[in-house]
Parts: structure tokens; C-alpha cells; sequence
């Protein structure tokens, strides 16, 4: 059996306040925890809820894509493959005069594909297959029937109808090129599939004749343009030249050798005879000013150095021989110091010895230093020589230079007008012989076939798609709605939404079924739940069940009445005196449950009668009685704030063990809060998705008010089935066969 078991009833001080927030931190933390536990298993809840608002929504997803399919033109699509290579097949290596891209540019093949979708394009294509007076194409996109055209269109109407032809033809034109490759898919979608082929390719035969005629237009252009060029270029040739010739005759301009062919083209002026011999003597005192520098270089370092620390004096075998003597003899002479004295014998001969090297590598040093300042000497008279005789020879160069400007000039154009001759007649060669052998570089590789099915509207991917979106959107709207929802629809929603401890879950009694019947079979759902919600109350205090037990709810109609009744029999069937009474004094309905008269009750209590045995009727058990409520007064709340009351309980309790008060409603009204002030425990009844939160929040906070003593509350009309929970508040366990025989057996005996 699922049963549910009570929470203890908090100790003074700590009641559920009416902000809906547990005064049991433990008791938060398990709820928490409960809600971390499985968040998967919260949202198949919601789904399982709320699984209307997904098949509704599903279903319109469904239809809306169901019209879209029967609506939408059908269009046929055909695919045809051309390849663009970087450049023709060459017979010969030369140029026709197009632009050539790099062999790897992009840019190249960019410019390719929008040649392809190109209004030049579209228009020819359009005008070759008569594209404009074609229905199909022009309104079978729409779906519309044509209008009644005019039998004779003027020419600017032709031409705006080919432009809108040429228009609706790029618009519904695809060109896909083949990655990694020079290959390019051509596909076009129109209603019909024969159309569609022949539009594609169409397009491919036009693009390689546009190919072909833009290639020779550019080679005749050229070849116009450098005839033109190169008859120019050979009348300069010739005048420049003769301008060299007569220039040099009057000048006296005579060279060595004929001009040298320059790098780069052009050709460079031959040297003259003073030029020449200058240049060598040039050449000459450069590389005596190089020697001069470098021996004043070593004679300086010698002299501020010493000798014996330049260069030099480190490279002499002499000084280099004595400097290895005086190191030998050195050691000796230390080794000797260390054991005797300065003017021992020994260490002055070696003293003696040591002084004579340092003479001789002196003297050496001398010779060194000697030797670098006579080279010195030398290379700077060689230096002034040729310095002299360079200065003889500038006069000459100079008067030669002022003369052969001129000729420099003419020589310069005469090399740039034969440069430029010669690369315009090699050029025009090169375009005569490639526009003459007419390749191409675009071919095409498959053409283009009818289509057997459409490609729009796609009726299984669009409904797939329209069931997964409403799946969705669904799933949304379920989840929007449940957070909207603020109803009590769980057990647990008490706990998580108010904080406050849970008794036990009621389930729904179907309409065809008898309340006492159903209690009197202890077997059933109801009756299980009721005794589960008993045995609760009898660990809400520490003597046990409370004595006097008010029942009471936000609203009218949420099973307290039947609440009280069912508990009020099961302190009756464990051997318990129970009293109930029925304090609703506005809207009895006790007596219509139990089938009891309503002459006196409750009212003639509370007035101030003075036998209460007098109206006090047996119940459905031996054990318990009733106290109905009644005749209606006019003001029940005046009577309940008298001091009858808590008279009448104590009167009351010294008869009964436990009095079991049917309460009213607490919203609207003043009687619940004076009634479960003086009640030893409130239970609190909310029906399974007719409460709201915020109205048990407030029915909470004025019992709470009146320091009313809630121990718990019980969910009544609970369905585990349609709340979507994976766990089932179910009481059923047992032989249900026998029950459901037992219930046959009673309809029977009753009909």
C-alpha cells in the first residue's frame, strides 16, 4: 500500500506561516532535495499533464503544413554540370589578349559564376527561348491563370516583359559549384520539368558562346590597337637614331667599342678612351687610399700601444721566442724567491738573464715599430702620385661629359622606342597566331535531364518538420501553462508550495459510488486513504490523536464535510467515542450526508441551551454521534464569538473522547477563525486542482492569525492518473477482484 505518512505537528511558535513557507527547515531541505533528485522525471509530469495542449498543437502543426503542401506550386528541378578551366587547352604558347588570372585565383572563378547569373546572360537565353510569351513560365510560379494580353506589343513592352522574364529567371537559377574542382552545377526550378531542362541547357550553350565572343572580340581590339602602336613606335625609332648619328659626327664623339646591350632591355653607351683610362687610375689610388689607411692603422696602434702589444710585435717569431725564454726563466726565478733570498747567487744570475731579454725584445720592438712607419711612408707617397694623376684627368672627363649629354639623351630614346617596338611586334605576332586557333575554356560535362518528381513542396519533410515543430511548441506552451497554473494538483505540491506538512491524499470518489459504502469496506481507495490520514493524526501531538479536530477549507464544495464524516468513523471503528459536529451553521450538510434531521443542533447550543444530550443523534456506527447544525441564524458568527463555545467542548469532551468539527469555509468568513481558535488541532482540506496557491496562502495567514493550531492538510479529489505523476497516491493493493464482486453484489441487492 503507497501509503502517506503525516509530518509531527511543529511545536508551539512555529506554525506555517500564512507566506506558504515551511516553519520546518528540515522539512524544506527534504522537498528541495526531492525536487533535485529527478528533473526528469518533473518535466515527463508536466508533459503527461498538459499532453493535450501537445496533440492539439501537433495536430494544427500537421494541418497547417497539410494546406502549405496542397497550395504551394509544385516545381520541377533540373541539374546540369559545365566545367570552367583556369585556362583553354593551349595548341601553341601564346596569348590572344583576354585577361589571364592567377592559377590559383578565386577571383577568376567568382567572376565566372556571376557571369552565369548575369542579366546579359538571363536576357539571351530568354529571347532564344522565347521566354516572355511562354504561360508556363511567366505565371506558373503564381499559380494564377494569365490574363487576356494585347495581340501586338509595342517595343518598349517587349523589352520591359523580357526584363521581368530574364528577372523571374535569375531569381529561380542556382549555380553550385563542385568543391575542390573547376566543375559547376547549373540547376533551375520551374513547373514544368521539360522547362526546366531546356532552360539549363540553354543557359550552358549561351554562356560558352558569350565566352567565345567576348575571347574574340578582345582579340580583335588588340590587334587593331597595336597596328596602330607599332606604326607609331617604328617612325620614332628611325628619327631618334638619326639624331645619334648627326650628333656624334659634330661632336667628335668617338668610343671604344659598340654600345652594350643594357639588362632589361635598351642599350648602353660605349665608354671613351679618358674614360676608360680614368677609370682605371680611379680604381687605382682607391685601392691606395685602402693600404695607406690600413698601415697609418697598425703604425698608430703601435706606437699608442707599444710595439711589442700590436699586432705585429704578438705575430714576430723574435719577440715571440725571448718572450718564451723570459717566461721559463721567470718561473725559475719565482721558484727560487720562494726558498731564498733576492741576492742569493742563483737568483741573481737569473735576475741577469731576465734584464738582458728585456733588452733584446726592446730593441726588437724598436725594429718593429721601424718597419710599420716605412710602409706607412710608402703607401701614402703611392697615394698622392696617383691622386696627382687622377686630377690631370678630370679636365678631360669632364669637358667629354658636358659634350655627351646630349648624346646620352637620344641614345636613351632610341633604346626606349626600339624596346617598345620590339615588344609590340612580338605581341601582335602572338595575338594573330592564338586568335586564329579559337579554344575555349568552358565545356559542358552533363546535360541537363527532366526531373520525374518535384522539389517543392516536399510533403514528407515539411510534415516530419511541421509534427517535430508542434512537438515543440507543444512542449512550450505545456510548460508556460504549468508555470501559469497555481492550482494544488499533488500531494507534494503542498510541501513544495506551501510548507506545510501533509496528512494524506483523498482520491476522487466516482459519482456512481456511495460515500458510507465506500467507507464501509475498509478494502477500497477511500477507505484506505482515510485510515492512512487517521493513523497521521495520531502522531501529531504526544497523547496521541487530538481531541477536538476542526475541519476546514478555503472554499465551499473541497471535501471537508466527507473528510470529518470518514474521520469521525474511524475513531468509531477503533472503539473510540466521536462526536461530529456540523458547524457550517450557513450551509449545513451533515444531516443531508448521514440522513438525519436538522431540527436542533449546534445554533440552540451556542444560544445557551442546557441539555446538549438533548441534541446530540446517533451516527451511522454505535460509537458515534452527531450534532448537527441546526437552525440557520441569521448573524452564526455573533454566536461562535460568545462564551458558549468553549462551554460547550468542555461540556462536551467529558462524554466523547474526540469531537470531529465540520467547519465552514474560511475565506469571506469570520466563523472559521473563531472556531479554530479553540480547536486543539486545525486540518486544512484543498481539493486536487480547484485551489489555488495564493487562496490556501491566505486562508493559511488568517488561521495563523487566530494562533489556530495547524498540524496539516489533506489533498482531497486527487487522480494520480491524469495528474501525470510517475509515482501513483494509489491505495488500491489487494484482492481487487473481491472488491470489484463485492460492489456488483451490493448494486445488485439495491436494485
Amino acid at each position: 500500500m503507497n501509503d502517506v505518512t503525516a509530518q509531527p505537528r511543529p511545536p508551539e511558535g512555529r506554525q506555517p506561516g500564512a507566506n506558504g513557507n515551511s516553519a520546518d527547515p528540515m522539512l524544506n531541505a527534504l522537498v528541495q532535495d526531492e525536487r533535485r533528485e529527478s528533473p526528469l522525471t518533473y518535466y515527463l509530469q508536466v508533459l503527461l499533464r498538459r499532453r493535450w495542449f501537445i496533440v492539439a498543437t501537433v495536430l494544427l502543426s500537421i494541418a497547417l503544413a497539410a494546406y502549405i503542401n496542397a497550395t504551394t506550386v509544385r516545381l520541377y528541378r533540373s541539374t546540369g554540370t559545365i566545367e570552367i578551366a583556369r585556362e583553354a587547352a593551349r595548341v601553341i604558347d601564346a596569348d590572344d589578349g583576354s585577361a589571364k588570372p592567377a592559377f590559383y585565383s578565386q577571383e577568376f572563378y567568382q567572376t565566372q559564376y556571376g557571369l552565369l547569373k548575369s542579366r546579359a546572360l538571363a536576357e539571351m537565353v530568354v529571347r532564344k527561348l522565347n521566354l516572355a510569351n511562354n504561360p508556363t513560365f511567366m505565371y506558373g510560379y503564381s499559380g494564377r491563370e494569365p490574363g487576356e494580353q494585347p495581340r501586338v506589343l509595342g517595343a518598349e513592352q517587349r523589352k520591359n516583359l523580357e526584363r521581368a522574364a530574364a528577372g523571374m529567371l535569375m531569381a529561380n537559377l542556382t549555380i553550385e559549384p563542385t568543391r575542390s574542382s573547376s566543375l559547376v552545377s547549373i540547376s533551375f526550378d520551374s513547373p514544368d520539368p521539360q522547362l526546366s531542362a531546356r532552360i539549363v541547357n540553354t543557359l550552358s550553350e549561351s554562356f560558352i558562346e558569350q565566352n567565345l565572343a567576348r575571347r574574340f572580340a578582345a582579340s580583335s581590339y588588340a590587334r587593331k590597337y597595336l597596328e596602330d602602336r607599332i606604326a607609331q613606335t617604328r617612325a620614332r625609332l628611325e628619327e631618334s637614331e638619326r639624331k645619334i648619328v648627326d650628333y656624334a659626327s659634330d661632336q667628335r664623339i668617338i668610343t671604344v667599342d659598340t654600345p652594350q646591350q643594357k639588362e632589361g632591355g635598351g642599350t648602353a653607351a660605349a665608354p671613351s678612351l679618358v674614360g676608360i683610362e680614368l677609370g682605371a687610375l680611379s680604381s687605382a689610388l682607391t685601392t691606395a687610399k685602402a693600404d695607406r689607411v690600413a698601415a697609418e692603422a697598425r703604425y698608430n696602434e703601435a706606437r699608442q700601444s707599444g710595439p711589442l702589444a700590436a699586432s705585429e710585435g704578438l705575430t714576430d717569431n723574435t719577440i715571440t721566442a725571448l718572450r718564451g725564454q723570459r717566461a721559463e726563466l721567470m718561473g725559475e726565478y719565482s721558484k727560487l724567491l720562494a726558498r731564498f733570498e733576492p741576492e742569493y747567487p742563483a737568483a741573481v744570475a737569473l735576475k741577469r738573464q731576465i734584464d738582458e731579454i728585456d733588452r733584446q725584445l726592446r730593441t726588437q720592438g724598436g725594429n718593429v715599430l721601424a718597419s710599420l712607419r716605412s710602409n706607412y711612408e710608402a703607401a701614402a707617397a703611392r697615394e698622392a702620385q696617383l691622386q696627382a694623376q687622377v686630377d690631370g684627368l678630370k679636365d678631360g672627363v669632364i669637358d667629354l661629359r658636358r659634350r655627351s649629354i646630349q648624346y646620352n639623351i637620344y641614345q636613351r630614346d632610341a633604346d626606349t622606342n626600339r624596346s617598345l617596338y620590339d615588344a609590340l611586334l612580338q605581341r601582335y605576332k602572338e595575338i594573330g597566331v592564338a586568335g586564329g586557333v579559337g579554344t575555349n575554356n568552358v565545356s559542358i560535362v552533363d546535360s541537363a535531364m527532366p526531373s520525374y518528381g518535384p522539389i517543392k513542396p516536399r510533403t514528407t519533410m515539411n510534415l516530419l518538420l511541421a509534427t517535430m515543430l508542434g512537438l515543440f511548441l507543444g512542449a512550450a506552451l505545456a510548460f508556460l501553462v504549468e508555470q501559469l497554473d497555481q492550482s494544488i494538483m499533488a500531494p507534494d505540491d503542498l510541501e513544495w508550495k506551501l510548507g506545510i506538512p501533509l496528512l494524506g491524499s483523498i482520491p476522487r470518489l466516482p459519482e456512481t459510488e456511495n460515500l458510507l459504502e465506500a467507507l464501509e469496506d475498509r478494502r477500497t481507495p477511500l477507505a484506505e486513504s482515510y485510515l492512512s490520514l487517521f493513523t497521521a493524526l495520531r502522531f501529531t501531538t504526544s497523547h496521541g490523536a487530538p481531541r477536538v479536530i476542526f475541519m476546514t477549507s478555503s472554499r465551499a464544495a473541497e471535501g471537508k464535510s466527507t473528510s470529518s464524516v470518514a474521520l469521525a468513523r474511524n475513531f468509531a471503528q477503533l472503539g473510540k467515542k466521536v462526536l461530529l459536529i456540523d458547524a457550517d451553521m450557513r450551509d449545513p450538510s451533515i444531516h443531508h450526508m448521514l440522513k438525519l434531521t436538522n431540527s436542533g443542533g449546534l445554533t440552540n447550543v451556542l444560544a445557551g441551551a442546557d441539555d446538549l444530550q438533548r441534541f446530540i443523534q446517533k451516527g451511522p456506527h454505535e460509537k458515534m454521534a452527531v450534532m448537527t447544525a441546526g437552525p440557520i441564524p441569521p448573524n452564526p458568527a455573533e454566536l461562535l464569538a460568545g462564551p458558549n463555545l468553549p462551554l460547550a467542548f468542555e461540556t462536551l469532551l467529558k462524554s466523547f473522547d474526540h469531537i470531529v468539527i465540520d467547519g465552514p469555509p474560511v475565506l469571506g468568513l469570520a466563523d472559521a477563525p473563531l472556531i479554530a481558535n479553540y480547536a486543539e488541532a486545525t486540518v486544512f482540506v484543498i481539493a486536487s486542482k480547484q485551489t489555488r496557491t495564493k487562496v490556501v496562502r491566505v486562508s493559511l495567514r488568517r488561521l495563523a492569525d487566530v494562533n489556530a493550531r495547524i498540524v496539516g492538510a489533506v489533498l482531497t479529489k486527487f487522480d494520480a492518473k491524469t495528474s501525470g505523476y510517475s509515482y501513483a497516491y494509489s491505495y488500491e493493493y489487494g484482492d481487487r477482484r473481491g472488491r470489484q464482486s463485492k460492489s456488483l453484489a451490493r448494486r445488485i441487492l439495491r436494485g
